[in-house]
């Protein structure tokens, strides 16, 4: 029994006028459930992985939202004898998205669920009067099912390093003057340098504990944040640049749907369907990585 990505999605923010992270995100699973072929009443668990949201709403949970809007089951509890969707958030800066495919495999891998959708996005909360959100509004999906066979994701690992913790902030801070919260970030030109050293560990740690050389690896999917981590990593773990997805325009500035967007290129590319060992490496404040290892079944 596994766990397999049967589809992916990305969506890009528009400009004017501008897309909130909550439409962005449910235009994101939408187009992921149309690709598989599923409905969105087939979903048995639904994981939100975003983090700047419209107006910095904090409630309700976000993935409740998307539930309803795409028409994925609504409704609480279920009518007897009717399928049911099970949804909540879940926050992990930039390995959100990972965090999210993570907590979806514990029920899809043994069956328990068999279909999980983990969607990821993130827009300019306020773009009027945030400081310094050098992120690209963009939203990603991924649909992950029950499978027999022997492909799907293997193992995850997560490392926090808090040595690094003062690098990377984001704040929520209120504004006598304006009369209203405003989103403050603040990145340590250090930051991107820690960034790829964490990764660069945990990935060597996760290899090792795999038995896999880095020469192994067929895709390597990252983060998109922050500026050129995904060719940086590779050169710093020895993964050849032509196994580093290319992601293009806007979406190589997205935060936690950055690693759906590489996912994604994969795909479009067909690198996903030629390889055997894909490695997904998510990084974000914290410093926070995630890994997952995902094996392709190619017979």
């Amino acid at each position: 029994m596994g766990t397999r990505i049967e589809a992916v999605a990305v969506v890009r923010g528009r400009r004017w006028p501008a897309t909130g992270a909550l439409h962005l995100e449910e235009e994101a699973a939408r187009a992921c459930l149309a690709r598989a072929g599923r409905r969105a009443e087939q979903v048995d668990l639904l994981v939100n992985a975003g983090i700047y949201r419209d107006d910095s709403t904090a409630e309700p949970a976000l993935a409740s939202i998307i539930q309803e809007d795409i028409g994925a089951n609504p409704g609480h509890p279920p009518r007897h004898g009717r399928h049911g969707t099970f949804s909540f958030d879940v926050t992990n800066g930039g390995a959100g998205a990972l965090t999210a495919a993570y907590l979806v495999d514990g029920f899809v891998d043994p069956g328990t669920a068999r279909l999980g959708l983990v969607v990821a996005g993130d827009a300019d909360p306020s773009p009027r009067t945030s400081r310094d959100f050098s992120f690209a509004a963009g939203a990603g999906a991924i649909l992950l099912s029950h499978t027999p066979d022997g492909e799907g994701f293997e193992r995850f690992a997560f490392r926090t390093f808090p040595s690094f913790r003062g690098l990377f902030e984001s704040r929520l801070e209120w504004d006598a003057d304006l009369r209203r919260n405003v989103v403050h970030i603040t990145q340590a030109p250090a930051f991107a340098d820690a960034c790829v050293g964490c990764a660069a560990r945990a990935t060597s740690e996760l290899l090792d504990a795999a038995r896999m050389t880095p020469g192994e690896i067929d895709v390597l999917a990252t983060s998109q944040c922050p500026e050129r981590f995904p060719e940086r990593l590779a050169r710093a773990i020895g993964v050849a640049p032509d196994r580093v997805p290319a992601v293009e325009g806007d979406l190589a500035r997205t935060h936690t749907s950055g690693i759906i967007a590489s996912l994604e290129a994969s795909v479009s590319s067909g690198a996903f369907s030629r390889a055997r060992n894909v490695l997904l490496v998510a990084v974000g404040a914290g410093i926070a990585v995630g890994l997952a290892l995902y094996r392709r079944n190619r017979g």
